[in-house]
């Protein structure tokens, strides 16, 4: 009664183990993909559009400097009539150094090699707001914005232009400039209301 299996395994037929049929690809198979995958991302890569400069938003100055004006009461000024390519990037009043509150506001213009000026304004201004507006600038001497006497102060490394104007009203302005400082009094001669 008893069934006489084999228990000898070499009798049974071993097949080989069956071999994945995704396995199966050469090595000239998996460069070929690599090479068509980069194709694919190289040809989108292509596709996007990318800008050759990034465009800044342009501030609307009159209406800041106008609201400026109405919060501290001071003669604020802007610059009028820099010419073509010029636009502001920024017009702001804030605390800055020694906690005063300062107006400003900064221009640029594109092109072969940019541009910039900046005007900050503050009243009652202390020595750590000047010398904090200055940012290391040597002195060069004192001249003459719309005959009103400014120091300037410059900055060899690139060349930049500060003047400095302690006003009689009690208003201190600070005038950034690329360029020489000739080209920095003809940039404060915009300002509106003048330097004074």
């Amino acid at each position: 009664m008893s069934t006489s299996a084999s228990a000898d395994p070499s009798s049974d037929q071993q097949r080989p183990p069956r071999r994945n049929p995704h396995m199966m690809g050469t090595f000239a198979s998996m460069v070929l993909s690599t090479i068509v995958v980069a194709t694919v991302v190289l040809a989108f890569f292509a596709l996007v559009a990318r800008p050759d400069t990034v465009a800044r938003p342009s501030v609307d100055v009159p209406s800041v400097v106008t609201e400026a004006r109405r919060s501290t009461g001071w003669q604020l000024s802007q610059l009028e009539g820099l010419g073509e390519g010029w636009a502001a990037n920024s017009a702001r009043l804030e605390p800055e150094a020694d906690g005063l509150r300062t107006w400003h506001v900064g221009y640029v213009r594109e092109g072969g090699e940019q541009e910039y000026v900046a005007l900050d304004q503050t009243a009652k201004a202390t020595d750590g707001w000047v010398t904090a507006q200055l940012k290391g600038r040597a002195a060069a001497g004192a001249m003459s914005v719309g005959g009103v006497p400014v120091d300037s102060y410059t900055d060899p490394s690139n060349g930049a232009c500060t003047l400095v104007r302690r006003g009689g009203d009690g208003l201190t302005t600070v005038l950034e400039s690329t360029g020489s400082c000739a080209v920095a009094a003809a940039r404060a001669a915009k300002m509106s209301p003048a330097l004074r």
